[in-house]
């Protein structure tokens, strides 16, 4: 049986292959035993640059994007593409700015109608956060 420092070990070289094929550096990595995070901070590039970065990051670990949102707590949002390198789950994301507006945070209902949401309050249902992202031309593609 391998030990938990062989099994990190193997983890960030299946990571590290991973970035490597995809070319694109500065990412954050982080391991915790088997499951690898990567992670395209806002620090890399603006968010258009990082959704394709989620986006060709996850199609060669075999996954698509998806747009998560924390729905128990304050108003945020992030996209994440989780998939395999080798045995290795890798997660994908970079965070989105969340739209604020007087009186709250924007965001948007199942049939593309916004509304503000006043602080503190939960998103309706099947509503999601307004994003940077959510800019014309912006939208990233689905891996196939």
């Amino acid at each position: 049986m391998a030990s938990g420092a062989a099994v990190t070990a193997a983890a960030l070289l299946d990571a590290a292959a991973l970035i490597e094929q995809s070319g694109i550096g500065g990412l954050h990595v982080t391991c915790l035993d088997d499951q690898i995070g990567i992670c395209a901070s806002t620090l890399i590039g603006d968010v258009a640059a990082r959704a394709a970065m989620v986006t060709a990051l996850g199609e060669l670990a075999g996954a698509a994007w998806c747009r998560q949102h924390d729905l128990s707590g304050p108003a945020s949002a992030w996209l994440q593409a989780t998939g395999q390198a080798g045995g290795t789950i890798i997660e994908i994301t970079t965070p989105l700015a969340v739209r604020t507006v007087p009186g709250g945070t924007l965001a948007a209902g199942p049939d593309g109608q916004q509304a503000v949401i006043p602080a503190g309050q939960r998103l309706p249902a099947r509503w999601r956060w307004v994003t940077d992202l959510d800019e014309p031309g912006l939208q990233p593609q689905e891996v196939a």
